[in-house]
């Protein structure tokens, strides 16, 4: 894998939100991995399912955080990317086999789509095998 590739990572729902709020639940090595992609001009994508469900947990009050101020940190920093879910991640997660919650498979379809590896803590996704985490 090369440099590119090493900086380029979809963030799952909870690291995501974990990471924002400072949450001691975020792995120490998930929150340095984070830090030095955002630190080394790395790209760390950010499915819209993920915001959707981020919404949903902040809006059901499952976490108590500032769901609005996370995502105009996501819109106002470089590193971070939104993507969308169109037909060609459609079409990816039609090959994903081993994950079969749809959010999770949405997500590691984007990962596959785009090359990324994901961070999560997702046991799941983690044992799938279906692309690269950390």
């Amino acid at each position: 894998m090369d440099e590119s590739q090493s900086m380029l990572y979809v963030l799952d729902t909870h690291v995501l939100i974990w990471y924002f709020i400072g949450s001691k639940r975020l792995q120490q090595r998930l929150k340095e991995r984070i830090d030095e992609i955002r630190r080394r001009g790395g790209r760390l994508l950010i499915p819209t399912i993920v915001l959707a469900e981020a919404l949903d947990i902040a809006e059901k009050g499952r976490v108590d955080f500032d769901f609005a101020g996370m995502y105009r940190l996501i819109l106002e920093e470089p590193e971070f990317e939104i993507v969308g879910f169109g037909p060609e991640i459609f079409e990816e997660a039609m090959w994903v086999r081993k994950v079969q919650e749809l959010h999770d498979r949405i997500i590691v379809a984007t990962a596959r789509f785009y090359g990324a590896g994901v961070l999560t803590r997702d046991k799941i996704i983690l044992g799938s095998g279906e692309m690269e985490t950390t």
